[in-house]
């Protein structure tokens, strides 16, 4: 199965902790190329399986080089909805990060 090193990283980083986790709150972005379904696959054959995974997908945000405008990608592509410009620079979407952790003493 595929690996996602941040997904990895998190579980290492939760497994340091001395508390018993009982749920676990992700965001992911929606330019993040991996499902919720494999996500969770991934966490059910960690270490932490018996716990709840949460998964919060964070809206895309780009702003046009051109214009300076911000808007959402429509089907990831970059052009710009109200110049038609070319190329953007993500503001939101690739985000991977823990956002909450809920766990109760050993």
């Amino acid at each position: 199965m595929q690996n996602i090193p941040r997904l990895s990283s998190i579980i290492e980083q939760l497994k340091l902790r001395q508390d018993n986790i009982i749920s676990v709150e992700l965001a992911v972005g929606e330019l993040i190329p991996f499902s919720d379904e494999l996500i969770h696959a991934l966490w059910s054959e960690s270490s932490l399986a018996r716990s709840t995974l949460v998964i919060r997908r964070m809206p895309a945000e780009h702003q046009c080089m051109l214009c300076f405008e911000k808007y959402h990608p429509l089907n990831k592509e970059t052009s710009c909805p109200h110049c038609g410009g070319v190329g953007a620079k993500v503001i939101a979407g690739e985000e991977f990060r823990l956002l909450s952790v809920n766990g109760e003493s050993k």
